[in-house]
């Protein structure tokens, strides 16, 4: 593989940068939907819109990223994509489901005929692994028989694709040889490691997709807000994520009741939110406010709310 000089790179598993990769008023980065979406689905995808469904811009910056990518394909069809970083300990799966069967309901209209009904494609990209007793990074849910396997009229199509799964590739022929949507996934997964760059320009090469995606990334890559954005999510999972061991480490010390283990989790419940009002009132979207501070959506929302109150 060529040996290319280290960088520092965006993460493209962060949600914003994911998107922004995708959602770019851009050629490359139109290139980029197209080819992703030809390689989770299984057959060329001509052209696609993406549907705008972001909320208002807190700041300038922050224009041509979206944080649901629901896209429409050239025949009607529809894809919605999105990045989870980590695994919240929900169901996923059932998630997942009900996404697929609220985008098959957005494309009906009253009077269509059932054949008209286009197929839809709820597309995750997991940086977790879904099911672990199955080696396979990617899978393709469609509805039909537990028995024999028959299927319905796979309308809704759920695909995952598990990237800690990823097989790790030691040559030059490997990276050739993957199918493009492993290929995708080891963009994803590597494409911000200095230690993988050589891996990187090899599936740059092979791939004309995500060599407008690096391209994309790689502009991206020069706006400063991004990074602030970027480290105060690290910082923010680093902090939580330190604080919950630190908890457990002084309750399994002290043998702390189930009263005092609670007083602890609500403590660390206050300082996500502390810090969830500091990003709101800084302009920092909801969407990447919730998953910095690991709490719900709708909480961030609520917060935001609060926010708007005492300060009219």
């Amino acid at each position: 593989m060529e040996n290319r000089k280290p960088f520092r790179m965006l993460n493209p598993r962060l949600d914003a940068n994911f998107k922004a990769i995708f959602t770019q008023d851009s050629e490359d980065s139109r290139k980029a939907l197209k080819s992703f979406l030809s390689a989770a689905i299984g057959r060329k995808v001509e052209s696609v819109t993406v549907v705008k469904n972001d909320e208002p811009r807190h700041y300038e910056l922050q224009r041509g990223v979206t944080y649901d990518i629901n896209c429409t394909f050239d025949d009607g069809e529809k894809a919605q994509i999105e990045m989870q970083s980590r695994d919240e300990g929900y169901e996923y799966g059932k998630r997942a489901e009900y996404y697929a069967a609220r985008l098959v309901s957005s494309v009906v209209d009253v009077g269509n005929d059932w054949g008209e009904i286009p197929q839809v494609y709820q597309i995750s990209v997991l940086n977790f692994k879904f099911d672990k007793t199955n080696k396979n990074p990617v899978h393709h849910y469609i509805m039909c028989d537990k028995n024999d396997g028959a299927k319905l009229s796979e309308r809704i199509n759920v695909i995952f694709m598990e990237l800690p799964k990823l097989p790790e590739i030691k040559s030059s022929e490997e990276a050739k040889n993957l199918p493009t949507v492993l290929k995708w996934c080891k963009f994803l997964k590597e494409a911000d490691n200095p230690k993988k760059q050589d891996l990187i320009s090899e599936l740059v090469k092979e791939e004309d997709g995500i060599m407008a995606a690096e391209k994309t990334l790689s502009k991206i890559n020069m706006d400063e807000w991004r990074w602030i954005i970027q480290g105060q999510i690290e910082g923010r999972k680093r902090d939580y994520t330190s604080g919950l061991l630190a908890a457990e480490r002084r309750g399994i010390a002290k043998g702390l009741s189930k009263g005092h283990a609670s007083g602890l989790a609500e403590g660390a419940q206050r300082n996500a939110i502390a810090n969830a009002r500091n990003l709101l009132a800084l302009g920092v979207n909801a969407e990447t406010v919730s998953e910095g501070c690991s709490l719900p959506l709708e909480q961030v929302l609520a917060l935001k709310e609060e926010l708007k109150t005492e300060n009219y």
